[in-house]
């Protein structure tokens, strides 16, 4: 085994320094990290961890990041930069920038990871076959066990949903907490938010309206994470997501796909492609690291009490 690996590392080296005359210089791989959110930091770091280890060492492939405004103009033209400085690959976090990417990239191979439902958003034709110049890692999580999972906590009936219709992700996750709503007697009130000052008067209008809130993976949104969570704490509304991270912040329970592994499955990918396989040959991975984290000093705040039912599917409890 010790002997295949070593043989496969010689072969990637061979097909990357020697297969590519147009490139005097080392290859490169241009990485696109919306807004440098958190959670795309993290799986971000991971990726360069990753690739590091694999051997792709800085003297052999360089790392171009760039972070872009969260709007579609701005992911377009990050995507049009990387192609036009000879990206050897184009590494995409989240949906937006992948639809760019599957549309602007001109035959640059693109690995993406953290992306809402690729399938579902048209970024791929079939999980395990792609197709095309891309591949990547799902962000997915199960929104039915998180809204069940979180009606065993608390039996709420309204629900905010902030959502931003710019991302295709958070529209997919809308579409499909109002799917789950339609099955049973939750009643949704949802709030598009276009630009920044558009949130305080969604969140103004949900104030009276709702008892608890629903937050979609809009980077737009994530960027004013704590406005958010500052007002559902004022007004005492417990908040739940599939955002990573948020349920430090105080959501009280949150299913995550975790960083980490998204960056992880994006290096073996990336290390594959800048070998020469096709992308669109490399099936489309789900998470299979996925956390429901419960946060019990915001179910305390809350004078709520968390079953164990809820407790026993809990990966991490915030205390």
């Amino acid at each position: 085994m010790d002997k295949f690996k070593f043989l496969l590392t010689g072969l990637v080296f061979l097909a990357l320094f020697s297969a590519n005359p147009a490139h005097a210089a080392k290859p490169f791989v241009a990485a696109i990290i919306t807004g440098d959110l958190p959670r795309y930091r993290l799986a971000h770091d991971a990726f360069v961890n990753a690739i590091r280890q694999q051997g792709l060492t800085e003297d052999k492939v360089e790392i171009y990041e760039q972070r872009p405004h969260p709007d579609p103009i701005s992911w377009a033209n990050s995507i049009r930069k990387a192609v036009g400085i000879g990206a050897d690959l184009i590494l995409t976090y989240g949906a937006p920038t992948t639809l760019a990417a599957k549309k602007e990239a001109r035959g640059v191979p693109v690995v993406f990871a953290d992306v809402y439902d690729p399938l579902g958003l048209g970024i791929v034709r079939d999980m395990r076959v792609p197709g095309g110049d891309l591949t990547g890692i799902s962000g997915q999580t199960p929104l039915e066990t998180l809204v069940k999972t979180f009606r065993t906590i608390y039996k709420v009936q309204r629900i905010g949903v902030l959502y931003s219709s710019l991302d295709a992700g958070s529209l997919q996750q809308t579409k499909k907490l109002t799917e789950i709503g339609e099955r049973s007697d939750l009643i949704l009130v949802s709030r598009d938010i276009l630009r920044h000052d558009d949130l305080p008067l969604a969140l103004e209008f949900l104030a009276d309206k709702v008892e608890a809130l629903f937050c979609t993976e809009s980077a737009l949104l994530q960027l004013q994470i704590s406005e958010v969570m500052g007002f559902a704490r004022k007004h005492s509304l417990p908040v739940f997501s599939q955002i990573p991270g948020l349920g430090d912040l105080g959501a009280l329970i949150n299913l995550e796909a975790e960083p980490h592994e998204q960056g992880s499955v994006a290096a073996d990918y990336a290390y594959q492609v800048l070998a020469g396989q096709k992308p669109g040959l490399l099936p489309v991975r789900t998470p299979r690291q996925v956390s429901l984290v419960i946060n019990m000093n915001t179910a305390k705040k809350l004078n709520l009490k968390v079953p164990f039912q809820a407790l026993s599917l809990a990966t991490r409890v915030v205390h």
